[in-house]
């Protein structure tokens, strides 16, 4: 099964790349702009992030001009530091957007409804994973009608990545555990000999890429079990303390100790409490009748059926075109599970090796700020600096403009500013970056009312 599912979409990824190499020039031209769009998001990568890094947020419109309202237009210059930031950035995605456009109009130029098909099937399924199974479906970040909320989890459900339930899960015991040996994909293999740092560096991270799906056992509620009984079972069968191991860079977050370093808490203990919360969050996800009915067997085989046969029927799509944009997507899905758990950022102090990587957040439209979602599940944003990419995020924001999700929970700028300033200290490659603040010296009575709200991306 394994062999399967890591040879067919390669095979259908080159059944499509043998069809477009019949002609050459067409080829010449597609990788070419492929080869475009790669070197702007490097340039992005390379020096927009670091130029807006120095920026830990920047204020929506709306807010700037409350902001510069309240303080009676009276420091000028920080006001028109913070305007000029503002219309930066605006001038900056505008910019991209309008770089990125020939590069997108070329390909369809050149491969006209296939390449429509595949950017709208894999922005379909991608934001059916990322807000349906993920920012709504797992972690409840922001609150939308039964109904929305069944339309996103069927979205993802077309990125054939297994049925919502056994989904929502397995991610949720991700974030009770993650980087121990009782984590569903964690790169790490806990063993100090030089066979141990080998397949550390090799088979965990394709353990964490891929071979997970394959070898966790499956969260499935058995048939013959009522949900309480299935509960006492879990409960019942909590990780083992002594085979439980964890990076050593992460005890601190094992042993609760009290300011004087007395032990208060061992390591069992905190085992089982973080088990019996991950249990009650299984069961909440096992009664939800949204979920029940996305993830049954015949609704499943439904919606996987819709994702192969409509782009076949509507669009003249061969199988193999939309078995290769799964394989990307997958792939893209799985990067966040390895990639983000090994390079990039580390703004917020987790638990964990999460970290926020600047490729995956655009590819993975969003996700790649694993970090920021590490440090609270409960954002509806991953991106929340000023130099971060989310598209997942705007979607829920354009959602709640036209009034189907409501109650975002966003981080305040206190929080954000306070996170940058520690990771300033942290990483000697921040200590260079100074602080931009355009509400830096204003009089405290105006700042009461700024700093409980949320931040604008």
């Amino acid at each position: 099964m394994v062999l399967i599912f890591l040879a067919m979409p390669p095979i259908g990824g080159l059944v499509v790349l043998a069809y477009a190499m019949q002609d050459l020039s067409k080829f010449s031209l597609t990788v070419g702009s492929l080869a475009y769009v790669a070197l702007l998001v490097g340039a992005h990568i390379k020096w927009v992030r670091p130029f807006f890094r120095r920026f830990p947020w920047v204020s929506s419109y709306t807010d700037l001009y409350n902001a510069s309202k309240q303080l009676n237009w009276r420091h000028p210059k920080l006001v028109r530091k913070a305007w000029r930031n503002r219309l930066l950035r605006s001038a900056y995605r505008i910019g991209f957007a309008a770089l990125l456009a020939p590069a997108f109009y070329a390909l369809f130029a050149l491969h006209g409804h296939h390449f429509a098909w595949f950017l709208g099937g894999y922005a379909v399924a991608g934001f059916g994973v990322t807000v349906g199974y993920h920012r709504i479906g797992t972690h409840p970040s922001f609150k939308a009608h039964p109904i929305v909320k069944g339309i996103l989890l069927a979205m993802g459900s077309m990125a054939v990545q297994g049925p919502a339930q056994e989904w929502l899960k397995k991610h949720s015991k991700h974030h009770a555990f993650g980087e121990t040996s009782a984590d569903v994909h964690s790169p790490y293999v806990f063993d100090e000999t030089k066979r141990g740092r080998f397949m550390e560096q090799v088979y965990a991270f394709l353990h964490s890429f891929m071979m997970w799906a394959f070898r966790e056992p499956s969260l499935t509620r058995p048939r013959r079990m009522s949900v309480e009984q299935w509960k006492e079972h879990l409960l019942a069968n909590a990780p083992d303390a002594k085979t439980f191991r964890y990076r050593d860079e992460d005890a601190y977050f094992w042993t609760a100790r009290d300011k004087e370093g007395n032990v208060v808490a061992t390591t069992e203990q905190l085992i089982n409490k973080r088990w019996a919360k991950l249990v009650d969050t299984i069961i909440g996800i096992e009664k939800d009748p949204v979920v029940r009915f996305i993830s049954h067997p015949l609704v499943y085989a439904s919606l996987l059926a819709i994702n192969f046969t409509v782009p076949y029927y509507l669009g003249g799509i061969s199988v193999w075109e939309t078995l290769a944009r799964v394989c990307f997507l997958n792939w893209v899905t799985f990067c966040v599970n390895s990639v983000c758990h090994l390079w990039g950022e580390q703004p917020f102090v987790t638990p964990d090796n999460s970290r926020n990587n600047a490729v995956i957040e655009v590819l993975g439209l969003g996700e790649g700020g694993h970090n920021t979602h590490h440090k609270s599940e409960l954002w509806a944003q991953h991106g929340v600096f000023a130099w971060q990419f989310d598209l997942s995020a705007e979607l829920v924001k354009a959602m709640r403009v036209i009034g189907v999700a409501k109650n975002l929970n966003l981080p305040t700028r206190q929080e954000l500013v306070r996170s940058w300033r520690s990771w300033r200290r942290r990483e000697p490659w921040m200590q260079g970056y100074q602080m931009r603040e355009y509400v830096e010296g204003a009089p405290k009575r105006a700042l009461k009312r700024l700093k409980t709200k949320p931040a604008a991306s």
